[in-house]
This record gives structure tokens, C-alpha cells and sequence, in this order.
């Protein structure tokens, strides 16, 4: 498991929060909006006088802050043209010198297999192109639900959590008082919300998601249900007192519903974090990129398909920022991180950083991708152009990077 860490603001363009937060997945069954499918189901005694920081709250004291390194929390317009606002204030990550090239297994205790209370449909599955896909929501959600994928999405949790130094989330709650319910909006694996649920044992968490990829097996504080966040929701009206999403936004048509309905369903003084990524690029500091490269082929390929599954690829930190403030939060930050793909930072934690981004990319860049690339050229073609983006990245030769986008805020009281 991860040390703890020292809080900080990373980044932010207003007050920093800092946390030591968790994840968790979807809700209803069958994905009907009135019937809500519950895999496991546990309780725990719940905090007492739990009280969200008040918004002008510093960071403890006690806690020195982490130094801010720029090669790991910084970010910078890209060479594609994205140039997002507040991302020029942030300094490029530095180049190493001279670059050279550098069995899935079953899950007998997943829900998927152990659960007999949801309806057979919700736990199909069908395969395209050598990979499996989650029948319900194949038309909503184009990435793979196999074995392959799942250790991904696990790896993908651990390179987020050394982004962000150990933290499940940058909000922050006042020592001993964990917020009593929380919500973990497209959990995937559910490692967010166990972990969540394990560093706050007084929290009742649930995770939700489309697909039937959690454990059997949870901390007794922790449950997962599967659910559409995009049907409307079920749970009680102002409920949750931490509301968490980390990259969805490839399942999310309608953006600001969603955010509306995490605001109807926050209680008063509730904290909300969601944690995107953007749906083009690619992004470069220092023109590395040609602009005939397979990686802009590939890219500009796979936004054509998502804009015409009706998905928005431009949304930006600003984007998220006034959806949240529409929605009736407040007190909303934003924290910007870069993060490199391969081995061409020259600072050892970067280096770090891009050479786990890569190694979830040996399968991430066809996750993504050949669902959607088969859509407008033949599966050979579509691997080719995969293949070729991979090595691309692993020669470290174009120094390409993607952002992490952090936008907190705080329900009124």
C-alpha cells in the first residue's frame, strides 16, 4: 500500500485543497434508472459530526508542504494547438539527452461470476476483433471489459496515484472525521473505493459502474452496484457528502446533466472532485511531433468517432469549471497535471511516471482505439495504426504527454 503524504496545492488556479481520498463504481440494475442492481452490500457505523473544511481552511500545520516539481505537476499548451487556458502557466517537462529504445488472468471472484441477483443480460458479453465487450452498454461504452483491460484500469490507479503523491483525491476532510457517505461515479475495478474505504473506515462508500468488473470480495464499508449515471438517478436527494469521478468522460454525452445531478444529490456542504482527461492531443512542448505523425493519425481518427457517438472532445478545465459553477457549487479550484507517455523525461520521477503510462498503453492504445478505429477502416489497418503508435512512444523520440485535469468544489451549506 502507498505511505502517506504530505498535502500541497499542485498546480491550482485557486486555494489548494490537498486529501488522502478513495474510489467507487456505478448503480442501477439492468440499467433500469428505477431498479438499482446491488452486487455486494455491507454497512459500517457511520462518523459523527462530520464537518466538510471550510473552504478558506489552510492545510494542517503539522504537514510540510511538497515541494512543486515541474517536470511531474506542470503543464503547457501542446503542439497540436490545444491551447487551454491557465496551461501556459505551467513550465514543459525537460527532455532526457540522447534516447535509444527502450498473462492475463481469470477473475473467478469478480461479480460477474459470483453474483446470481442481477439478470443474466447484465452480465453478457460479446467479442469483437479478439477482444470482449460488455453487451448492456457496447453502444455507450466502446472500451473492452476482458481481463486484459482490467489489468490496465488497475495500473492505471496506481500511475494515478503517483501523480497525485499517494492520494486517492486532492480534496481534503478534517483528520477523523470521514465523510459519511461517498460516491464513486464509474468505479471500474473498484480499487478507488476499496482503497477509499479502507483509508476511511468510518465512510460508507459505494462505487458504481456500467459493466460487472468488481470484486467479490470488499472491506465492510464498501459495495458496488451497476448503474447508468447518465439515466436518472435513484438515490436519495442531497445524500452523498463526497462525490467522486475520475476519466468517464469517453461514456459521458451529456457532461453538465451529470454534474447537475451530482449536485441534487449532494448534501449540504458536500465536496465533489472529477478528474478528466482530454479526447484529443496529441500534446508536445517542443515540436518533437511531426505533423504527419501516425500519433496525430491516430488521434485525430478516434475524435471523429467518439464526435459521432454524440461525445464532446473539447471540453477543457474551464469547461468542467463552469458546469460546476452552473450547477450551484462553489468554491471550485483547478489543479493541472502533465503526464508524460514514455521514457524521455530527464527527471527520474517523470521517467518513472511515463514508462508506467506506456507500459498501459501496450494494451491501452488498442483498448481505446480499435473499437472505434473499425468503424472507418478494416481491423488490419486499424492494428497497424496501433502498432506503429505504440513504437512511436517507445522510442522516446517525440516527447508526448498527456494532461490530468482536477476540478474540486464544495455544495453551499
Amino acid at each position: 500500500m502507498y505511505p502517506s503524504f504530505p498535502t500541497t496545492e499542485l498546480g491550482a488556479t485557486g486555494a489548494g485543497l490537498s486529501a488522502d481520498c478513495a474510489s467507487a463504481t456505478s448503480t442501477p440494475s439492468d440499467f433500469n434508472s428505477t431498479n438499482t442492481a446491488v452486487l455486494t452490500m455491507t454497512t459500517t457505523t457511520k462518523a459523527t459530526g462530520w464537518e466538510p473544511t471550510p473552504p478558506t481552511a489552510a492545510p494542517p500545520p503539522q504537514l510540510p508542504p511538497i515541494t512543486e516539481t515541474p517536470e511531474v505537476e506542470t503543464n503547457s499548451p501542446s503542439a497540436s494547438g490545444a491551447n487551454d487556458d491557465g496551461a501556459d502557466e505551467v513550465l514543459p517537462i525537460e527532455p532526457e539527452g540522447d534516447q535509444g529504445a527502450f498473462s492475463d488472468y481469470e477473475d473467478d471472484a469478480s461479480v460477474a461470476g459470483s453474483t446470481h441477483s442481477l439478470s443474466e443480460s447484465v452480465l453478457e458479453h460479446v467479442y469483437h476483433n479478439g477482444r470482449r465487450y460488455h453487451r448492456k452498454s457496447e453502444e455507450q461504452y466502446v472500451l473492452p471489459s476482458d481481463e486484459t483491460e482490467q489489468d490496465r484500469l488497475d495500473m492505471m490507479h496506481h500511475l494515478m496515484l503517483h501523480t497525485l503523491r499517494g492520494r486517492l483525491c486532492i480534496t481534503q476532510f478534517q483528520p477523523h472525521q470521514d465523510p459519511p457517505r461517498v460516491l464513486d461515479c464509474g468505479t471500474g475495478t473498484g480499487l478507488w473505493a476499496l482503497d477509499f474505504g479502507d483509508r476511511h473506515p468510518a465512510s460508507e462508500v459505494i462505487g458504481t459502474d456500467l459493466m460487472p468488473l468488481q470484486p467479490s470480495w470488499t472491506y465492510p464499508n464498501v459495495r458496488f452496484e451497476l448503474d447508468d449515471l447518465e439515466k436518472t438517478w435513484t438515490w436519495k436527494k442531497g445524500y452523498f457528502d463526497f462525490i467522486h469521478a475520475r476519466m468517464i468522460s469517453m461514456g459521458i454525452r451529456d457532461y453538465p446533466r451529470l454534474v447537475s445531478q451530482m449536485f441534487r444529490h449532494s448534501a449540504p456542504g458536500a465536496r465533489v472532485e472529477i478528474a478528466e482527461h482530454p479526447l484529443d492531443g496529441p500534446y508536445c512542448d517542443d515540436g518533437t511531433v511531426p505533423a504527419n505523425s501516425c500519433l496525430h493519425r491516430y488521434h485525430r481518427a478516434i475524435e471523429t468517432a467518439l464526435q459521432g457517438m454524440g461525445i464532446n472532445t473539447k471540453l477543457r478545465p474551464r469547461d468542467y469549471e463552469r458546469m460546476l459553477e452552473a450547477a450551484g457549487y462553489v468554491d471550485v479550484n483547478i489543479y493541472r497535471y502533465k503526464m508524460p507517455w514514455g521514457h524521455w523525461p530527464k527527471n527520474r520521477e517523470s521517467k518513472y511516471q511515463g514508462l508506467v503510462a506506456l507500459e498501459t498503453l501496450k494494451s491501452g492504445l488498442e483498448a481505446y482505439g480499435l473499437q472505434l478505429l473499425t468503424r472507418s477502416m478494416q481491423e488490419e489497418e486499424a492494428r497497424a495504426l496501433i502498432r506503429e503508435t505504440y513504437e512511436t512512444l517507445a522510442e522516446g523520440r517525440m516527447h508526448v504527454y498527456a494532461w490530468l485535469w482536477v476540478v474540486t468544489g464544495r455544495k453551499p451549506v
